[in-house]
C-alpha cells in the first residue's frame, strides 16, 4: 500500500499506472491510497517541530534583524499543490486554470514545518484559510504567548504592456 501511495504522489499521475504496474482493481487503489493517507493525516502533527519560545540564533546574532524580529518564531505561507478532485472541480481550479488544493503552512527558521493546514478549495481566501487554522478544535495553529509569526503577503503588480 505504501509503494503505491509513493507512487501515485511522487508521480503526480492517477490510479492507472500502478493499477498496471501491480495488477489490482482501481477501488483496491482508492481504498489503500486513503488509508495510507488518513494515516499520516493522524501522525503528521506530531512528526512537525514545536513552535521555540527561544530567539533563533539566526536573529540573535543579528544586530540588523534582532529589534523588529526577537519575537518571531517564523513564517507561515499559502500556495497551491496540483491535485485531483472529484466531483466538485470546480471550487478546486486555481487562477491559472489548474486543478489544486490550497495548503497553508507555516515554518521556523531552521526550516522546518511547524504547522500544515491542507485541503482547502483553491477559491477559498487566504485570509479565510488562516482563519480555519486559528479556529480548529483540533489540529489548531497556535503562537506561544508573547510570540508572533511573520505572514507573508502576495503583492499584485502590474505588468506594464
Amino acid at each position: 500500500m505504501l509503494a503505491t501511495f509513493l507512487l501515485i504522489v511522487g508521480q503526480s499521475t492517477r490510479y492507472i499506472l500502478p493499477r498496471d504496474v501491480f495488477k489490482r482493481s482501481s477501488f483496491a487503489f482508492s481504498q489503500s491510497f486513503n488509508k495510507i493517507l488518513r494515516a499520516l493525516n493522524s501522525i503528521g502533527p506530531s512528526l512537525m517541530a514545536k513552535p521555540g519560545t527561544g530567539v533563533p540564533s539566526k536573529i540573535r546574532e543579528s544586530t540588523r534583524f534582532y529589534l523588529y524580529f526577537k519575537d518571531c518564531i517564523g513564517a507561515i505561507d499559502g500556495t497551491h499543490i496540483s491535485a485531483m478532485v472529484g466531483n466538485e472541480g470546480a471550487s478546486y481550479r486555481n487562477r491559472k486554470g489548474i486543478l489544486s488544493h490550497n495548503v497553508l503552512a507555516a515554518c521556523n527558521f531552521d526550516l522546518q514545518f511547524i504547522y500544515v493546514l491542507t485541503g482547502w478549495e483553491c477559491s477559498a481566501h487566504d485570509a479565510k484559510v488562516l482563519n480555519d487554522a486559528l479556529t480548529r478544535s483540533n489540529n489548531k495553529f497556535e503562537v506561544p504567548e508573547g510570540k508572533f509569526i511573520w505572514l507573508t503577503v502576495d503583492i499584485p503588480t502590474k505588468k506594464n504592456s
